[in-house]
């Protein structure tokens, strides 16, 4: 028997579909949140699985949203302090930086150049109002913070929770031949979420181990502090260590240390940043997802341009999504090739 839609039933898919679509619009500035936070549950469902076998469901996804938190807080914890006890260390670096810069403009005293005190003025009023500004603004985004952070771990608990539910209430009543290709691309999905997030981590325990080695040859000491800065910028999409090297390299030639600094350009940069970040990261993510790095590669990049910090999620998961589509399609069409007789 075929099923047909009444009008009754049509009338109610276009009623449910509009309160979602208002809802979506009312919550638009928290569905960056939401979808980060429905990402991350993915990648958890293994962890919470887990512990559905000594806990009951909610407990387990309590103590999954829990462990999310330590992680996180633990994390920028551990960079606050690391900075914080290498503070001293960071401001003779900056200091020699500002003595160097301050050397050369000594030697451009005797160049005569006017400028009007009016401007000098102007400039200053324009820079602390500029400044007043951009403080105001964090302080005023403070309290939509602490908001984002609770909708954020709230709606974790409850992906977590319900997420297999969820996924098997939508199943169990899809056909079979939409059910198939649906499938496919949840495991598309899922696969791809896997690689953001665990290749992510794994590349930044790798620019670890292979910044000990540099740093230890780059003779600055405090080799462990800045192996530690290495991988925490390695968190940072796009950017990673980069900046570190550019950091380091300017305070070289800030002290007249040319080796360092040609050792940070010719080595440093090559190898801790460019390796795994350019190469290694894609190839892991490309195999785990099983898609071209370079695909992966536009899905980051146009991510970040068109939705932000979390374009990095869904960039290369909408980039995964259409490659899986892509190949269902092509299925599809030869199925249905196939199926019709050649005369």
């Amino acid at each position: 028997m075929t099923a047909t839609l009444t009008r009754i039933d049509i009338l109610t898919i276009v009623l449910i579909a509009g309160i979602t679509v208002a809802a979506t619009l009312a919550f638009w500035p928290l569905m960056s949140v939401i979808i980060l936070a429905l990402s991350i549950a993915v990648v958890m469902m293994p962890i919470h699985r887990l512990l559905c076998t000594r806990f009951s469901g909610a407990v387990s996804a309590g103590l999954s949203t829990m462990f999310v938190g330590i992680l996180l807080f633990g994390s920028l914890a551990f960079m606050v302090t690391i900075i914080y006890q290498n503070s001293t260390y960071l401001s003779e670096i900056v200091g020699s930086i500002i003595a160097s810069i301050r050397s050369y403009e000594s030697d451009l005293i005797n160049i005569p150049i006017t400028i009007p005190q009016e401007q000098v003025a102007e400039w200053l009023r324009d820079q602390i109002v500029s400044f007043s500004d951009y403080l105001s603004g964090i302080i005023r985004g403070i309290p939509f913070l602490i908001v984002q952070l609770i909708i954020f771990f709230l709606s974790l608990y409850i992906f977590i929770l319900r997420g297999d539910d969820l996924r098997s209430e939508v199943m169990d009543h899809l056909p079979s031949r939409i059910s198939r290709a649906i499938t496919r691309m949840t495991e598309m999905a899922v696969n791809t979420l896997y690689a953001i997030y665990v290749v992510h981590i794994a590349t930044s325990i790798l620019t670890f181990i292979l910044a000990i080695p540099f740093f230890y040859l780059l003779g600055y000491d405090h080799v462990l502090f800045y192996s530690l800065m290495a991988a925490i910028f390695q968190l940072i999409p796009i950017i990673g260590p980069s900046m570190l090297m550019l950091f380091i390299a300017i305070y070289a030639l800030s002290i007249g240390d040319l080796r360092s600094a040609a050792f940070v350009a010719f080595v440093g940069y090559p190898i801790v940043c460019a390796f795994p970040d350019v190469y290694l990261r894609p190839l892991m993510m490309g195999k785990r997802a099983s898609i071209s790095p370079v695909l992966m590669w536009i899905g980051f990049f146009g991510g970040l341009a068109v939705m932000g910090i979390v374009g990095f999620v869904l960039g290369p998961l909408f980039v995964a999504l259409v490659v899986s589509g892509y190949h269902i399609l092509i299925e599809e069409l030869k199925h249905a090739r196939e199926a019709i007789p050649l005369d």
